[in-house]
């Protein structure tokens, strides 16, 4: 394939490929319209503004790209955004610090931030008094506060105390219901804007004071319809002068069938389009070389997967099914690693699937480096990531219970009673023993527990073995008083005996001495008679 790029190496692309629209590609982002007018339209009556969608329905890019450009004509809005994350209290603290204390360095504004979020999370302040120091700071400025991928509140958010405790704060501040009208809604008044993967609408709706908010407030964004999608191909290359082979566009309109999770695998595959063209015009042989629309991605991971070595192919293997959360009743979805999870060994790897687009590195609140694949659609049409998730995925969601374990016992301060026990512990020591290296940082969590195991088990067979000697003792000690009874029983028999005996002796005595008296007595009176003859 002839590698010229088309136009000139100048010549931006109109495309973002597997990246949402940000604000400053607004100029490119088309087919919206009509959405992006429903969305201004109800800034001016409501002041919670959820958006609900399919992954890759273009959510994020419909509110980065179209409705915060569209506020910025006013002159008289405020922005900033955040994702929920495992810890949304400091997502949104990183989020409002900066509007209100501006003289703050980076260091400063983390340590702040951990402040702000420990005193929202334990009710020491109030969203209000936030919103009312940034109001003091922008005078006549409205605040629009963006919580992009909310649903990172289920997936990435384990404690379900927190989730509710985030969701309390927001409805306190973004209940007000649009029926009230204007009067009810100050034109200063904050807007919370969120988007959110509609199959996670259901974990939403678990809390009863959130779902009544969703249900007054949800705005659905829906499919393009052909014409929305025409400008999404055509308009943007249009604009910098670069046109479509005859029929390719109706060809590419036929590929994606109008699926609102295709939008990330069109732009894809048109950013590929553009990377691989040779001239101002954009073929249908370019188009067939980079896979088509459902190929372009899939393509693209394969190629790179081909041009390394078998063994960095097995530690990819293991990269990638960490970056999928298998899901339940749900799509596999996209999870957020951290590189004590994958091991620093493999982390110059990660780096190189950064590199070729496939994975986006970054940093939690905490500073570490975190990976997470570049979007989801690399997990629903990458044959290879499908394979290995197919062979990976009981495992995974027993790991993924695992972790949750394990975050409760780092949280309690690792007290022991939050180790693994009995069956739960025999299955993860064989699955250590079968997978070390996909439990890297589960490891020590599993070896403390099987020491606990140990010291338990120890202490056990020391107390049967001091109730063992406490038993013989007394059975010793049993045996000796028995012994000594019996002696006593014997002296006692003989002592019975020999009285007996005198006894006897005495009576014989007694009667023969009796006997004899009476003999005697009688004798002499036979004498007294005969001498009176």
């Amino acid at each position: 394939m002839d590698s010229e790029k088309p136009v000139d190496d100048n010549l931006v692309c109109p495309y973002r490929g597997l990246f949402h629209f940000a604000p400053n590609d607004s100029e490119f982002f088309f087919g919206r319209d009509i959405f992006i007018e429903e969305l201004y339209q109800a800034t001016k009556t409501r002041n919670f503004i959820p958006v609900l969608g399919a992954s890759g329905s273009g959510k994020s890019s419909v509110v980065f790209a179209g409705l915060i450009p569209r506020l910025q004509k006013q002159g008289n809005w405020l922005f900033t955004h955040f994702r929920p994350g495992s810890d949304p209290f400091h997502a949104l603290s990183l989020a409002l610090i900066p509007l209100y204390a501006t003289n703050l360095n980076e260091t400063e504004i983390i340590i702040q931030s951990d402040q702000l979020a420990e005193s929202l999370s334990q009710r020491k302040t109030s969203l209000t008094r936030i919103f009312t120091q940034i109001q003091n700071k922008h005078p006549n400025k409205r605040l629009l506060l963006f919580a992009d991928q909310f649903e990172e509140l289920y997936t990435l958010c384990p404690d379900s105390k927190t989730q509710k405790s985030f969701l309390e704060i927001l409805i306190s501040n973004f209940s007000k219901d649009e029926s009230l009208g204007l009067s009810a809604i100050s034109n200063l008044s904050p807007v919370l804007v969120t988007t959110m993967r509609a199959d996670f609408l259901g974990n939403a709706l678990s809390y009863p004071d959130f779902a009544d908010l969703l249900r007054k407030n949800d705005t659905k964004i829906k499919s393009m319809n052909r014409q929305e999608l025409t400008e999404v191909i055509d308009k943007p290359a249009h604009k910098l002068g670069v046109k479509f082979e005859s029929g390719l566009v109706e060809r590419i309109l036929n590929d994606i069938e109008s699926q609102p999770g295709n939008l990330p695998l069109l732009e894809f595959a048109l950013t590929e389009l553009w990377n691989q063209g040779n001239s101002k015009q954009l073929t249908h042989q370019t188009y067939e070389e980079i896979g088509q629309v459902e190929g372009a991605l899939a393509r693209h991971a394969d190629e790179k997967y081909k041009s390394i070595t078998e063994v960095e192919k097995e530690k990819i293997r293991r990269i990638f099914i960490q970056l999928v959360r298998p899901g339940e009743g749900t799509e596999d979805t996209r999870r957020i690693a951290v590189k004590t999870e994958l091991g620093k060994d493999n982390w110059s790897l990660v780096k190189k699937l950064a590199d070729a687009r496939l994975v986006v590195t970054s940093r939690n609140i905490t500073e570490q480096e975190t990976v997470e694949v570049v979007h989801e659609a690399l997990i629903k049409n990458w044959g290879k990531l499908q394979e290995w998730m197919k062979t990976a995925r009981i495992f995974r969601a027993w790991q993924d219970r695992l972790r949750a374990t394990k975050e409760l016992w780092e949280a309690t301060n690792k007290d022991t009673d939050c180790l693994l026990r009995g069956a739960a512990l025999v299955e993860a020591e064989e699955r250590l023993k079968e997978r070390p290296e996909d439990l890297i940082s589960e490891q020590t969590f599993i070896e403390e527990s099987i020491k606990e195991k140990t010291r338990v088990e120890q202490e056990e067979k020391q107390r049967q073995q001091r109730e063992l000697e406490a038993a013989q003792k007394l059975a010793e000690i049993q045996t000796e008083a028995v012994t000594k009874q019996k002696k006593a029983n014997k002296k006692l028999r003989l002592g019975t005996l020999g009285l007996s005996i005198i006894s006897l002796i005495a009576f014989i005595t007694a009667g023969w001495a009796w006997n004899q008296t009476r003999i005697a007595e009688l004798n002499l009176v036979d004498s007294m008679g005969r001498n009176a003859l």
